[in-house]
């Protein structure tokens, strides 16, 4: 009886070995979690953005470019993070990283908003947007600003939770 047992718990111990999970690696855990840290963090951002507008076409607006350019923005910002501050770089390197992609990132999608959408913004007569809109400079300046934040968050928080201490 004690053979079978033995036998049995061997057997299981193959089985189970041969059955492990693959291991997912630090740069696509990072890359995920910032995705969906950027996605939750866009979203509100940009429904405090579409708010401006006192309408709810351009809530709804702001909303979704939150959670498109929030997953995007979460997502290339997990990658780097994990990338450069690793398990020992810590949450200030995250942040740094952040924020520096960030800004580059709203900065270019910020130089490709379409004119008309400008134009729009100005047919709304709302006085905040309207000064946020007024030339290419503050389109650029606005994204730039909301995506550093937006990368500043997401780096913070994958590089602390990445963060190993020794």
């Amino acid at each position: 009886m004690y053979k079978d047992t033995l036998s049995l718990s061997e057997n299981y111990r193959i089985w189970s070995q041969a059955q492990e999970m693959p291991r997912v690696s630090l740069l696509q855990q990072s890359a995920v979690f910032g995705a969906i840290i950027g996605e939750i963090a866009g979203a509100i951002i940009g429904t405090a953005t579409g708010f401006l507008t006192m309408n709810l076409t351009g809530i709804l607006l702001g909303f979704t470019a939150g959670v498109i350019l929030g997953a995007l923005t979460g997502l290339l910002t997990g990658i780097i993070v994990g990338k450069i501050a690793g398990t020992s770089g810590g949450p200030s390197v995250g942040a740094y990283a952040g924020m520096a992609f960030g800004t580059f990132l709203g900065a270019i999608t910020g130089l490709f908003i379409p004119e008309t959408i400008r134009a729009s913004i100005h047919a709304l007569q709302v006085p905040a947007l309207s000064a946020l809109a007024l030339s290419r400079f503050e389109m650029v300046s606005l994204f730039a600003f909301l995506l550093c934040i937006l990368g500043t968050l997401v780096g913070v928080w994958v590089a602390g939770k990445n963060y190993a201490v020794k």
